[in-house]
Parts: structure tokens; sequence; C-alpha cells
């Protein structure tokens, strides 16, 4: 195998760039026609008559969609908002408007799936179904089917004013200003415009249509939109207010609807992206058999990754990242140069201002191991199933990715070995387990770390860490309902222990999931505890490990009291942040 496809570098996210194999499969064979024999002068056959093609059927346009639009602070309707229908089944978007009493109707309608959209004046703009990682669930509407009861409940919106100026603290003209919040996109941070426009003449903006909540306010000149230079692309990001270059020094920017918002005036700033790079390697210059650098923000959520096309490791350890934006970052790289040896690692912290940062040169030093046993415990199953298949892992406590090898595999006779972590805290998770099997203990030295995690340094060796894995544990199941009492599908569900030291991603006592296409949702293994239980369609993953959103969704959550193998069955109604994020927003 070529060394490329075992070397990788990514910022943000971890990626194995392929190198492609020599030769590939062998070209189509060519279609020929035999060639009459025939005379020059004989005559040419008549063409086939081409039949005509049968005219598509028409739709059949028997179904209905109806719905009300109403204030959501005061349930009162909202007349002459605008509903906007959109479908492949449609030739066109259709709109209605809403009438004194906030009902709208769409009738003669084929079936397929559906988008509806309501928006007034004053209010955000919202989409039927809409979850807080901006992704709505489409109507689905069956041939002849009425349906009723796609209301909409519109929150009041907010606005955020200013202007933007140049670097010579002139007022700049055509600037795009967005308002971005941070949401989860394929498992990762990213900020999102909610609302977008342009300065004016004088520089003024005014962003309108927001939601309470808090946000990122930025700037960007667009004639930088698509530029270059001589080594290559050039992807440039925004001015954070208040005119600063670096995601982490930004000020989020707090709505509250029906009150004085503050002007926000700042400047623009060009700051070119930079280049990154440099080489891993061993102290003794043995040569790498795998390796793989990861270039990660410190602080600021929502930063987005490099382009993979911006990456490149070589089969020498030299790495490089282009077009990284302003901003503190941590370097961490990995490497082997033994298949069945400790892997060895590095880290390293930059601080990119708009310069290139070369010749960083990362010396690899050997990490932790981590070697044990793996013992299933049936308890309600007949027998325990295999253990081959698992694997241990020992990420990080704080939920940062590339902290251990991927070695871990489980043996036949139970035992496993983690060939390399690096210094810090690790809590031990085993991967592959069977659906109705979850982790019981982690005990090393006699205590149980669980829940406390193991310290690791370079060049430990961990031996005896003992892991027991059971059926036998807590359940709580049930459905998410809504105000009509109607199954909720993908709504996120969050078990939050009353204990804040529980609030991180690798916890065990902190749960969160969706509901399947029927509503229903299910939980094993929480350990015996106090809890907090609910469910939104508004709670994206970027907030909800958030300590200060957690503090206040703990006061409106369903109590739950666990106790050791409970099995719960726990309906819940679909619940709204809305106030907690006011709460917030006021502080």
């Amino acid at each position: 195998m070529s060394m490329g496809c075992r070397l990788a570098a990514v910022i943000g996210a971890l990626a194995c760039i392929p190198v492609p194999a020599c030769g590939g499969s062998p070209l189509p064979r060519p279609v020929t026609q035999p060639v009459s024999s025939a005379p020059a002068a004989a005559a040419a056959p008549t063409p086939p008559a081409i039949a005509a093609a049968a005219p598509a059927a028409e739709p059949i346009l028997t179904a209905s969609l109806a719905g009300r639009v109403t204030a959501a602070e005061t349930s009162a309707p909202v007349a002459r908002a605008r509903i906007i229908l959109t479908s492949a089944a449609l030739p066109a978007p259709r709109v209605a408007i809403s009438a004194a009493d906030g009902a709208y109707r769409f009738d003669r309608l084929p079936a397929g799936d559906y988008s509806v959209s309501a928006s007034r004046g004053g209010f955000a703009a919202q989409e039927y179904g809409e979850r807080r990682s901006g992704v709505a669930v489409p109507v689905k509407l069956a041939d002849g089917q009425a349906l009723d009861g796609i209301d909409f409940a519109l929150a009041p919106a907010g606005v955020i004013v200013g202007q933007i100026r140049d670097e010579d603290d002139k007022p700049f003209t055509g600037a795009t200003v967005e308002a971005l919040v941070s949401r989860t996109q394929q498992g990762q941070p990213r900020l999102v415009a909610i609302a977008s426009t342009q300065s004016d003449d004088r520089g003024e903006f005014r962003l309108t249509g927001l939601p309470a909540g808090q946000y990122y306010v930025t700037a960007f000149d667009p004639a930088f939109t698509n530029v270059g230079d001589e080594t290559g692309v050039l992807r440039y990001t925004p001015t954070y207010y208040p005119g600063v270059p670096y995601v982490e020094q930004a000020e989020r920017v707090s709505v509250v609807p029906n009150a004085d918002s503050k002007r926000l005036v700042f400047r623009l700033r060009i700051v070119r992206p930079a280049r990154v790079s440099g080489t891993i390697g061993t102290e003794d210059s043995r040569q790498l058999i795998t390796g793989a650098v990861i270039m990660s923000p410190i602080h600021g959520e929502g930063l987005s990754a490099v382009p993979s096309q911006d990456v490149m490791i070589l089969p020498d350890g030299s790495f490089s990242f282009k077009n990284v934006p302003p901003g503190n970052y941590q370097i961490r790289a990995r490497g082997e140069t033994d298949p069945q040896g400790t892997s060895s690692f590095a880290t390293f912290r930059i601080l990119v201002e708009g310069h290139d940062i070369t010749n960083l040169v990362m010396t690899l030093l050997p990490g932790a191991s981590v070697e044990g046993t793996v013992s299933l415990e049936a308890g309600r199953a007949a027998a325990a199933p295999a253990v081959t298949g698992l694997r241990v892992r020992a990420p990080f406590t704080d939920g940062t990715s590339f902290g251990d090898s991927l070695t871990g595999t489980v043996q036949a006779d139970g035992s496993y070995r983690i060939r390399g972590i690096m210094p810090g805290n690790h809590v031990i998770i085993v991967e592959g387990l069977p659906e109705s099997w979850v982790l019981k203990s982690v005990v090393y030295r006699g205590h149980d770390i669980t829940d406390v995690g193991l310290d690791a340094d370079r060049n430990e060796r961990h031996q005896d860490v003992r892991i027991t894995v059971t059926d036998a544990a807590s359940e709580i199941a049930g459905v998410v309902h809504d105000a009509k009492g109607a199954p909720v599908v993908d709504a996120t569900v969050m078990i939050i222990p009353i204990a804040p030291q529980f609030w991180r991603p690798t916890s065990r006592r902190f749960a969160l999931l969706h509901t399947d296409a029927a509503g229903r949702y299910r939980i094993k293994g929480l350990p015996p505890g106090e809890y907090r239980a609910l469910a939104s369609i508004e709670i994206d993953e970027t907030e909800a490990y958030d300590r200060e959103m957690l503090a206040a969704l703990i006061r409106t959550g369903a109590p739950v009291s666990l106790e050791e193998l409970a099995r719960l069955t726990l309906d819940l109604p679909l619940t709204s942040p809305s106030a907690a994020r006011r709460a917030l927003t006021r502080q």
C-alpha cells in the first residue's frame, strides 16, 4: 500500500486523503457495425416509422392542506401572513394569505412531499417542522387526503442595526452583513446565517426577522468572494463584531423582540488567509508507517473547516494547511513506526494572524498505553454474546477528538490493548456493543473510574483496566407528542443529570438522542440518580452542552428519579426553550 493512503491532515476533523492506484479498469471495447457489401447504387432501406410518445398522465389533484397562523406569545390569530407551499410535485410554488382568523387553505393538490413556510412583518419567518439544525421535516400528502392542522405559531422578531466602516473609518457601501448562529451540520458545529443584508451608501445596515437569541454579526467585502494569487484560490473570512478577525474574540449580540436594539458600529478588516506548514517526525528519525495531523480552533464555536483540497500531507511527514482563517489553533499529530508498537503524539499551539507560518517541526513522543479485559455480565439475556468485534476507546473527557490511536480491539479471551493515548484525562468507552448492552463499570487499581476518567502521561503503561458490560441496566422509553397529541418525528430528547459535573458530551449520565419515525425514543444504561427530561425541536447539539442554557433548561424539565435497573415509561410534551433563551439574552 502506498504510504500516502495512511497519512492524513485535516483541520477540525480527521480524514484520510486517498492516493489513486495506478492502472484501472480496461477501456470498453468499441461497438462496430458491419459494413454492407451491397452495391453503392442500391437503394437505402426505408427507416421505420417512429411511434408517437404517449401523453404523460395528468396528476390527480384531489388533496388539500390547511392550517392556522397565530402569534406564539398571545395565541391571537395573525391575518395577512404569507404561506408559501413548495414541492417537486408542483410546477411552481403556491401562495396563500391567512384570513382574519389566521386560517389558510390550499386545494387541488397532487400527492407528494411539501415544504410549508409562513411569514409576516414583525414576526420571525418559520418553516413547518423546522428543526434547530435548520432542516425541516417535509409534509407528506397522499391522493385525496384532506390534511388539516398545519399550524404556525410565529414568534415576535427583533432587529439588529448598525453601520459598517472601512479601515480608514469611512462608511463602507455594499458590505454583506449577516447574523449568525451556531448549528450542528454533519456532526460538526458551524456558523449559519439566519439573516443577511447589505450596507447602504451611508454604511448603514438593518437585519430583520430575528427570533430572540444571541447572534454573531459579521461584515464581508464581496469584492473578495472569488479571488486568488500565484499560490491559488484564497478564501477570505469576514470581520466579526466588534471589528475583530477572530471568532473567539467576537461578541455575541442579544436580540430581544419589542426592545430597543443596540446600534453596532465596527470597521471591516481585510485579513489574508494564511498557510501553515511543517513536518512531523520522531526523535530517532525513523520512517513513519502511518501519520495524521489535525488542526483545531482552541476557542470559537462554529469555525468552518478548511476545505479538503486545501489540506495536504506527504509520505515524508511534511504537511500544509492552506486558507487558514485568523485565530488560535492547536495542532495535533499522531504517527507510528512499528505496526505493533505504541503510537506517538505531538501538540503545538499557534496564533494565525494573516501571515504564513512555515517550517514547524513537530517531534512525536510515545504516548501512554491502556490494557486490560472486557467481561460481559448477562443479566436478562440467556447468554452473553461474543466479545470479538468490540473496540475499547479512550477519547478525551471533554469530547475533543484525536485523543487515542484507533486500536483497542477486543480479542476472543476478552483482552484488549490501546497502543497510544495522548497526555490528559480520558474516558473509557466500548464501541460496537449490541443494542441491549451498556457499559457498567471501569475499574483501575481498585477504583471505579467510569465517571472520573483516566489520567495519562507519556510512556505510562496502565495495566489491568477491567471493563464490565451488562444487559441489566435501567431504561427510559416513551413518545414525544405535540400540543395536539400527535407524535413528533426527529425531536431532540435530553435527559440531563442534576449534577453539573456531568454536563459534558462524553458523560454516560447525559443522554441526547432523537425520536424515530413514530416519535418514540429509548435510552438505556443511565446510572441511578436525579435527572430532568425534556424534548424540543428547537435545541441544537451546539447549545445542548452550554452550561448556562442547561442551568435554565433543568428548571423546566420533567423530574426523573432513576433507581438501579428501573424501567420507566415517560411520554414527553414538545417544549420550547424560548423562555430560557430570553432569560439568557437579558442577563
